[in-house]
């Protein structure tokens, strides 16, 4: 299967193999703050602030797939970077929230 591959990329994959995982159940967690993703979000996104990792780790499924986004990619790759670090399998990078939002399937939206 092509997601441990994936999962093991800090760089972030395409904005359409995203969305395959997220309509396959992946999680999706916006990294952003709090007063970011009250402006815009994806509908299926939980906000976990960057600076919350840490606090909110231990508590979380590690075998779990996740798609991880915020404004630029950077702290998308963070994240994705401190989970792997930590013992999470199923991470990816998603990257920017306006690439994803350019290609939202019509069953998402």
């Amino acid at each position: 299967m092509l997601l441990p591959l994936l999962s093991r990329l800090s760089s972030p994959i395409s904005s359409e193999t995203c969305w395959e995982l997220i309509t396959q159940g992946a999680r999706v967690i916006d990294v952003r703050s709090e007063i970011e993703f009250a402006v815009m979000h994806l509908p299926q996104a939980e906000n976990v602030p960057l600076e919350q990792f840490e606090r909110w780790m231990p508590v979380q499924n590690k075998s779990e797939v996740i798609v991880l986004y915020c404004g630029a990619g950077i702290r998308a790759r963070q994240a994705c970077e401190l989970l792997k670090g930590n013992g999470f399998d199923c991470v990816i990078n998603g990257g920017a929230l306006q690439d994803l939002m350019s290609t939202i399937p019509a069953n998402c939206a």
